[in-house]
């Protein structure tokens, strides 16, 4: 798993922003959705995604990590 030091501020995003830059894999009500979920879906655990204030934040290297272990 990668580190905190090692992870460089453009690696971290705002939902919004996953959508913006891959809208041919994510919509932003499936990134609503799995954000609601993260307590079950793993996300929060992994280290993915985390909060500042009321503002949700997208760590694009463990989410992309999280997202390939999802083999269903």
């Amino acid at each position: 798993m990668q580190d905190k030091a090692q992870t460089a501020l453009d690696q971290i995003i705002t939902p919004s922003e996953i959508v913006k830059q891959h809208p041919d894999k994510f919509t932003k009500p499936q990134i609503t959705w799995l954000l609601r979920n993260r307590h079950k879906n793993g996300l929060e655990e992994s280290g993915a995604v985390f909060m500042v204030g009321r503002k949700f934040y997208i760590n694009v290297p463990k989410f992309t990590a999280w997202l390939l272990s999802q083999n269903s």
